[in-house]
């Protein structure tokens, strides 16, 4: 093994790793988990060290013999070590995921779990140079950005991955000069997983020599350095166009004329994270008109007026479904449900009109009353005006957005007739009139 790149690799670790410092390795028992193992015991102090074995039960016998393997070079050098077993198979099924992608999500879910419950300030993780290069070529052929040309992130988080400098070949001749054992993981050579097909490819041609391999680390280092300076600006730029920012629940409204003048680069980048890969599509939402929207895994830009509002699916559809039903309200009672509501009974007639207080007929009220969103077909009689109006149109005419329309609370009678579109029209049917004896007071706090 180059012996610049030991140095590197025990200097890395003495910087992250204080002398208490408590990790876990993570070691499936192939070459390059079995060479950060012994790396990592010949610099660091045993006791502080547990190893963490994950047995996805794909492979059969050939699984657990992995997992027998690690435990027993556990014991012979007193290392604590912790082992799941996963029904990898059963997880994708239920959760309609690829088994590698499966088996992704279990491992690292146990490896939070594992870190937080044990007070381990990392775990290691055994991806080198090769992995990193395979993972450059998956996402060029998936389509990405400069970040996703980066390969594997050397920190993430608790997550470190230290052998990121080494390539297999420095990591098959370590293994060799210091008589390292390991077990052969013989699904490697499927080539129906893309990874393997890639690996495969790019280790039996000659063109991707050393001197390719040293070229493109050069490159990803030139990307990373360029990606830093663009996170940098990104950030800057996200401060300028925000007009308001909440992280529970997630909305983000961008000023729309500051987003008009902004470089598809730069559109790119504050968009990437949340699913949005298509720049053509972010940019045909600049000139669409307001309602329009586009769609990603997890959330959606909306384009409302003056402002894009950028907000997860998963909010719009708990809104959307929510329905709060308020059972015998009694008089001066208060609602902290979705939102803070107060009732009080006045006999007075001639009570003044206040901003926040909605002044009914009492008598014409049955309970019980419900609060809800929404729904296809509602109608109500909006005050000062004749005739009904579908609560569609009247949010069209209002210019409400989608996702204020799902955070727009009704107020029902219990004939399930509207009483009041909340913070904006009360129903005619249930203003006051000269015959009215009782009025009920709502309270908006």
């Amino acid at each position: 093994m180059n012996k610049v790149l030991y140095y590197n690799f025990v200097l890395e670790m003495e910087k992250l790793l204080t002398n208490n410092t408590k990790i876990c390795v993570a070691v499936s028992g192939g070459i390059d988990s079995m060479v950060l193992i012994h790396l990592i015991i010949d610099i660091f102090n045993i006791d502080l060290i547990a190893v963490a074995h994950c047995n996805f039960m794909l492979r059969k016998k050939e699984s657990y013999e992995d997992e027998i393997f690690v435990k027993n070079f556990c014991y012979k050098k007193n290392i604590r070590c912790y082992v799941k077993r996963f029904d990898t198979f059963y997880y994708a099924k239920k959760n309609k995921l690829s088994i590698q992608m499966a088996a992704r999500k279990l491992r690292y879910k146990w490896f939070n779990e594992l870190l937080t419950k044990n007070s381990y300030k990392f775990m290691i993780l055994a991806h080198h140079f090769n992995d990193s290069v395979e993972t450059f070529f998956i996402n060029i052929s998936r389509g990405t950005g400069i970040k996703g040309l980066l390969g594997i992130p050397k920190i993430n988080g608790k997550f470190i991955r230290p052998l990121l400098e080494f390539s297999r070949k420095d990591i098959l001749s370590y293994a060799n000069k210091k008589n390292i054992n390991w077990r052969v993981d013989k699904s490697n050579e499927n080539t129906k997983y893309l990874r393997n097909k890639l690996r495969l490819s790019l280790n039996n041609s000659s063109f991707f020599s050393n001197y390719f391999y040293n070229g493109l680390k050069n490159t990803i280092k030139n990307l990373y350095n360029d990606n830093l300076f663009i996170e940098k600006e990104v950030k800057k730029i996200c401060k300028k166009i925000t007009i308001k920012k909440k992280n529970n629940p997630f909305i983000w409204k961008i000023e729309y004329e500051k987003i008009k003048k902004l470089h598809p680069l730069y559109l790119f980048k504050i968009f990437y994270p949340y699913g949005f890969i298509d720049i053509d599509s972010i940019k045909r939402l600049i000139y669409s008109q307001s309602g329009k929207q586009i769609i990603s895994k997890k959330y959606r830009i909306i384009k409302d007026r003056n402002c894009w509002i950028l907000v997860s699916n998963k909010l719009l559809l708990e809104n959307k479904r929510k329905v709060f039903t308020i059972y015998n309200i009694e008089i001066a009672n208060k609602i902290h449900l979705p939102i803070n509501m107060k009732f009080i009974l006045n006999t007075n007639t001639k009570i003044e009109h206040k901003k926040d207080v909605i002044l009914i007929d009492f008598e014409k009220i049955q309970f019980p009353l419900s609060l809800r969103t929404w729904r296809k077909g509602d109608f109500f009689m909006p005050i000062n005006m004749n005739g009904k109006k579908k609560i569609s149109k009247y949010y069209k005419d209002q210019k409400f957005s989608l996702l204020k329309k799902y955070r727009t609370w009704i107020l029902i009678n219990g004939n399930k007739d509207i009483i009041l579109i909340v913070k904006n029209r009360l129903d005619n049917r249930f203003k006051l009139t000269k015959n009215t004896k009782k009025i009920l007071e709502i309270v908006i706090i």
